[in-house]
C-alpha cells in the first residue's frame, strides 16, 4: 500500500546532535540523579494515573524556570535547543515555516523490565503536534523503540543508538512502544510540541 511506502518517511532519525562530552556529562548525570517519579499515563478525563500494565518507567521533569537546581535550569534551556534544532529541521522537510513550543522535557529512566505499550502522543487533553526522543545511552538490551504501520500492523523497530534525537507526528498513525529492557538502564529524554 502508498501510505504504508510512505510512513517511515515522516519519523525522522538525527544522529550525533550533542558534542561527545556534553553527551557523557548527561550520562553521569542521570545514573547519578536520585528523585525520579513513577511515570504516568493521561486517561480521557486529563487526569494522570500510574498503571504499570501499560507504562512502567520513571521520569524526572526540566524546567527552565521556578527550580532550585541551577544544573536542572542549564540542562532544560541546552535540551529545549537540541530539540528544537530537530524539530525546525523537520518543519523545513515539511515545508512548513511555523512557530513551535517544546514542552514538558523529560528524562526518562527504564530499568529491567520497563516498557511502554503501543500509545500515541497526541490527545484531547493534550493536543501534541510532533513526538522527540533523545536516545542518550545504547549500553542495555530491550528497550527498543517500535513503531506499528497503522494498516498492516507491522511493526519498525528504530535502531538504538546514542546521541540520535527521533521525531515524528504525534498523532494516530504513529503508535509506538518502548520493548521492555531485559538488562542495563535506558535513559532517554522525551518532549512534544503544540
Amino acid at each position: 500500500m502508498e501510505i504504508e511506502k510512505n510512513f517511515h518517511n515522516y519519523i525522522k532519525i538525527y544522529e550525533k546532535v550533542m558534542p561527545k562530552n556534553q553527551l557523557e556529562v548527561l550520562k553521569k548525570i542521570c545514573k547519578n540523579e536520585k528523585k525520579f517519579e513513577e511515570g504516568k499515563i493521561i486517561k480521557t478525563d486529563g487526569t494522570h494515573e500510574v498503571e504499570k500494565n501499560i507504562r512502567k518507567t520513571n521520569f524526572k521533569s526540566l524546567f527552565n524556570i521556578g527550580n532550585e537546581s541551577l544544573t536542572d535550569v542549564h540542562w532544560a534551556n541546552y535540551l529545549n535547543f537540541i530539540f528544537g534544532n530537530g524539530i525546525r529541521d523537520y518543519y523545513n522537510f515539511l515545508n512548513l515555516g511555523r512557530d513551535f513550543r517544546v514542552l514538558d522535557i523529560q528524562i526518562l529512566k527504564y530499568t529491567k523490565g520497563s516498557h511502554y505499550k503501543f500509545h500515541i502522543d497526541h490527545a484531547a487533553t493534550s493536543p501534541r503536534t510532533l513526538s522527540c526522543i533523545f536516545l542518550i545511552n545504547d549500553d542495555y538490551e530491550g528497550g527498543d523503540l517500535v513503531f506499528r504501520y497503522p494498516i498492516t500492523d507491522e511493526e519498525v523497530k528504530i535502531p538504538k543508538k546514542e546521541n540520535t534525537l527521533i521525531i515524528w507526528p504525534s498523532n494516530f498513525l504513529y503508535p509506538h512502544s518502548v520493548m521492555p529492557v531485559i538488562s542495563g538502564e535506558r535513559y532517554s529524554v522525551v518532549s512534544w510540541t503544540l
